[in-house]
């Protein structure tokens, strides 16, 4: 049936027409031919092949004047779509259908119309072939016959397209065709087939001799399958085996179709497409659960048999059977004395050949046969855990000697194994019959991985009886031991303490059995970050170190160091913990005293200058616009007066007094210090008004029953809105100050800068420090470092200065704040450095070897760049020993971020790098930390040196640094002595070595050859 224009199935209609056409409206020379051939049979001066689609009818082929398009409803083709057969209008001015169409009342003026519906295999009319002319007439019948035969033949040619893009596309898909002539069984194969029987175009080769590529096995099936569907006419599809001539090994799934005239077959066609691919997933996959099944046998195995290596021996097995392979070997690799790695084979093939070796086999295989020879194939996996494939053993540079009688080796693989970045274990095979390669390496991967926990639970369980004698040695000493031992269930309740722990902590053993160690001993100001760092480690079954704050029975305070270790799983798995308690109370009360005399002023117990610079760079490091920081800075007015008239006593009460208001201001929201003298800072978050702080000192005092009025001024500043670093914020804040006692007394400012002409002021600094660098301007000084005692030169230290063009030399603090913070403090810290080397280069050339240090601000050392650019100069001055370069870093630089401080300094110090601790004393770094900081010097800072004749609390902090160091075996070397006073009270300290302006002022590089010469005859 034809489907009419406009019904229902319009949609389905113009999807055939674009299968038929793809659209394409360009000629088609046959389709011309055609439609000549009309004119020429019918006598008529215009025919047409057209197509109607959604929006107009156009022709795919003309002849004559006729228009290429017309819109759907003035076309005579669309009337031709409605009909099933020829349709014939021998007038059309007589028609009421076609007479008010354009085309008959205007040019051509049609008068004429016969077409004949292009209806496709599907029944769906998709256009017309049509002839016209300009006077009435009709067809004769002859015509009318072969105008619909013409019809006939531009839907076949339309077809004929459509199937010529079906075979390309099947082959494009890779989808092979063929067709065999049953009687003479000529076949006709496509490209496709012929590339995959490894067949040319040009070779004539039959069905017969095409049937003998396939292996022996699958061409006994074709041949079956092919005489089963001529004889019982049953179609087949089946998966057969063949190598081309080339050698290439395919798998071809081959389908075959009987084609039946008069219930008999005249002809089979088929398809044939390569599942090559496909097959060798599958062989992988049963090879891949070959590989599973034996995991899992070895697993089980070991869980029957997990105190000897019998699961390694049916490992074994598996493993031979898997590769192929015809002997191997699964060993563990251990270390002798000297490092060495050695072989324990526990799992090997009996390949012995006489009764020597055979003798040695049974003696040694149950215990692990030993091998240490190194200089082997196995041996060189060992030593350098790698793989190694050796296909041709005996000309492998890396083989060792075979003993007489051994079996021949003509191929080997050994891979090592490895267990959280150690080589554990390796496995030997050898004899494959298609040799070894890395993808077989890669296929047992797995299994490697079995084979390495496996060896690795053999281990632990040696460790496990190895620890449990241990224990049973160590346990008089546990119960003896002057420090307190613990040892506590998987849940941290107490199991046993020793009398160490009694001693230390006043609780018996019936008092603490069954409590956990926090209950009893933790109080209100043990740490609680502490704590839960403890509660976490617990809870992950892992060891920690600790220093713990805690509380004896009778309620006082002591401090221990806690060394706490998971014990060994016991035979029910609950594992518990030991714990090693050391009483440090000594150490962090002599700690504590420390940090108060470098950081807490004595007066008030309030934060001192040095303390308040560091506590407010930790509250600016997360504010915001929205959580600003005010930095106030506070002066009393007339103090000084206040002092003449009631004493210096009554004026250190009522500094202290104005501490507690502060104090009790600031409370959690910031906090509060004194500068110096009657100056104070106060540092809030979120921010409190220099207003309230004024009413709040304002308050009438009482000193011996005398009522005071103390005013002051204050200036302040905020962060970050005053964007600048910390020393900066105090003096914009103290700028401020100033501003409001011009006003007069009990008046605040806050600070206001022009922030556009200080950044360009600031940046054309920088510009011209930049400038500098590249230009040489900058040079280094040199001051000598000495040791007191032996009079021998140390070292030097590396000084920058500026020489400025314009405002000659510049020492570091006139230039150095300027690029704190920028890039160029990275530039600047690295030109240091390489100079440093450059003029080490030169005074080799002078026979004087000296280290030098430098000093490297904390951004410099936390950049991500320091650890590489190191490592590159020291590169390329291969001839200077790393010792004979030093590094300086502030104490304060370590706190930032200790974690990274920590693992940069002990890069530095794995390349032989010395380092030194700078101003040791104005941070605060918690003993643990100081305990583990890798670095080979300390240094006191000039100011406790400098005041230390003077003040007994400068006196009393270096020679604390002095102890300490010593406790901590480190040498100590103090800056700023700047007379033999100075040294002679050193050297009493027990401090030997020294440098400053006593010992010698910073020089260039020229003056030390003459200075050096003139200290030895000095000394």
């Amino acid at each position: 049936m034809v489907s009419l224009l406009g019904s229902h199935n319009e949609a389905q209609r113009l999807f055939t027409l674009k299968r038929y056409t793809l659209g394409d409206r360009s000629a088609d020379p046959e389709l011309d031919r055609i439609t000549r051939l009309a004119a020429t049979l019918c006598q008529a001066p215009m025919a047409l092949i057209t197509l109607v689609d959604e929006h107009q009818t156009w022709c795919k082929s003309k002849y004559g004047n006729a228009v290429s398009f017309t819109q759907r409803e003035h076309s005579f083709c669309t009337h031709t779509l409605s009909s099933a057969s020829l349709l014939e209008v021998p007038d059309t001015q007589q028609d009421r259908r076609f007479q008010r169409l354009p085309l008959v009342t205007q040019p051509p003026g049609i008068r004429f119309y016969a077409g004949m519906p292009l209806i496709t295999e599907n029944g769906y009319a998709i256009g017309s072939l049509c002839v016209m002319d300009t006077v009435p007439r009709q067809l004769t019948t002859t015509q009318s016959e072969l105008l619909t035969q013409l019809g006939t033949s531009v839907v076949l040619k339309l077809e004929h397209h459509l199937t010529s893009r079906a075979q390309h596309a099947t082959s494009k898909a890779g989808i092979g065709v063929w067709e065999m002539d049953i009687p003479s069984r000529v076949t006709h194969w496509n490209d496709v087939i012929n590339q995959l029987y490894g067949i040319g175009e040009e070779d004539d080769i039959d069905i017969f001799q095409r049937l003998n590529v396939y292996v022996e096995e699958d061409k006994a099936r074709l041949i079956q399958a092919l005489n089963a569907a001529v004889e019982h006419k049953r179609a087949f599809n089946d998966t057969f085996q063949l190598i081309t001539p080339q050698g290439l090994q395919r798998w071809v799934r081959i389908t075959g179709h009987p084609i039946m005239v008069n219930g008999s077959v005249v002809q089979l066609i088929g398809t044939m497409i390569d599942v090559t691919p496909r097959k060798r997933v599958e062989s992988q996959l049963l090879k891949q659960q070959a590989l599973e099944r034996a995991i899992m046998r070895a697993q089980a195995s070991f869980i029957d048999e997990r105190e000897n290596t019998s699961a390694l021996n049916h490992l074994l097995d598996d493993l031979l059977a898997l590769t192929d392979s015809e002997y191997g070997f699964i060993g563990e690799v251990l270390k002798d004395e000297q490092q060495a790695p050695y072989l324990v084979a526990h799992a090997i093939t009996d390949i012995t050949w006489d009764d020597e070796s055979r003798r040695f086999y049974d003696q040694n295989a149950p215990n692990g046969m030993i091998f240490s020879n190194l200089d082997t194939l196995f041996g060189h996996v060992m030593r350098h855990e790698e793989v190694v494939i050796a296909n041709q053993p005996d000309q492998d540079p890396r083989r060792g000697g075979l003993p007489p009688g051994h079996p021949q080796l003509k191929a080997f693989l050994g891979v090592p194994i490895h267990l959280h970045g150690h080589c554990i274990a390796m496995i030997g095979l050898a004899n494959r019959p298609n040799d070894y390669d890395r993808a077989l390496v890669d296929f047992l991967a797995p299994l490697l991985g079995s084979i390495g926990q496996l060896v690795n639970s053999l281990r632990i369980n040696r460790q496990q009886r190895d620890d449990q004698t241990a224990i049973s040695r160590l346990s008089m000493v546990a119960k003896k031991t002057s420090n307190g031992v613990v040892i506590t269930d998987a849940q941290g309740r107490i199991e046993w303490v020793n009398e160490g722990f009694t001693r230390l902590s006043g609780y018996t053993l019936d008092e603490a059995l069954g409590k956990t160690p926090g209950e009893l001993l933790q109080g209100p100001q043990t740490n609680p970050a502490t704590i839960a760092r403890i509660t976490k480690a617990l809870q992950q079954k892992r060891g920690f170190e600790e220093e713990v704050l805690n509380y004896r029975r009778d309620g006082s305070r002591y401090w221990v160091h806690i060394s706490c270790n998971p014990l060994p799983d016991s035979d029910n798995g609950n594992a518990g913990f030991i714990a090693i308690q050391s009483d440090i109370s000594d150490t962090k009360a002599h700690e504590e005293a420390l940090y108060k005399a470098a950081n807490i002023d004595e007066l008030t117990g309030l934060a001192n200058q040095r303390l308040v610079k560091e506590q407010l760079a930790q509250y600016t490091d997360g504010a915001t616009h929205d959580n600003a920081v005010s930095i106030h800075v506070l002066n009393l007015d007339d103090f000084k007066r206040l002092n003449e008239l009631l004493g210096y006593q009554a004026g250190n009460d009522v500094l202290a007094g104005i501490a507690r208001r502060l104090e009790g201001l600031t409370g959690i929201t910031g906090f509060c210090g004194r500068l110096s003298g009657d100056e104070f800072a106060v540092v809030t978050q979120p921010p409190i008004t220099a207003a309230s702080l004024q009413r709040r000192i304002h308050d009438t005092f009482y000193l011996a029953g005398q009522a005071i009025k103390i005013t002051t001024c204050v200036g302040t500043t905020t962060y970050p809105q005053d964007n600048v670093d910390t020393d900066t914020l105090i003096r914009h804040a103290y700028q401020a100050l100033y501003q409001a006692k011009t006003l007069g007394p009990a008046q605040n400012a806050i600070y206001n800068p022009d922030e556009e002409q200080s950044t360009r002021s600031k940046q054309k600094q920088r510009n011209a420090i930049r400038y500098g660098l590249k230009n040489g301007e900058f040079v280094l000084f040199y001051q000598p470092q000495v040791n007191l005692q032996s009079h021998c030169v140390i070292g030097v230290e590396a000084l920058i200065r500026w020489q400025h063009p314009e405002k000659g030399l510049l020492s570091p603090g006139a230039f150095l704040p300027l690029v704190e913070g920028t890039d160029l403090e990275y530039d600047v810290g690295e030109w240091v450095i390489e100079t440093a080397l450059k003029q080490q280069t030169l005074w080799q050339q002078q026979s004087i070897y000296m280290p030098i240090s430098v000093n490297i601000s904390p951004r410099h050392l936390l950049h991500p760049g320091f650890l590489p650019q190191l490592q590159t100069l020291l590169a390329a001055y291969p001839h200077i020993e790393p010792r004979q370069l030093s590094l300086e870093i502030l104490e304060s630089a370590t706190l930032d971020d200790m974690q990274a401080a920590l693992a940069v300094l002990s890069a530095c110090k794995a390349l032989g790098i010395d380092v030194a601790l700078d101003d040791f004393g104005t941070g605060y770094s918690s003993l643990a930390y100081f305990r583990h900081l890798p670095v080979q010097l300390i240094k006191v800072d000039r100011d406790f040196v400098r005041d230390m004749l003077d003040s007994q609390n400068d006196r009393a902090i270096v020679e604390s640094i002095v102890f300490l160091a010593k406790k901590f075996s480190r040498p100590v070397l103090a800056e700023g002595v700047e007379t033999m006073a100075h040294a002679s009270a050193l050297l009493a300290l027990g401090c030997h070595l020294a440098q400053g302006y006593g010992i010698a002022r910073p020089m260039p590089a020229l003056d030390i050859p003459q200075w050096l010469q003139q200290w030895k005859l000095t000394s």
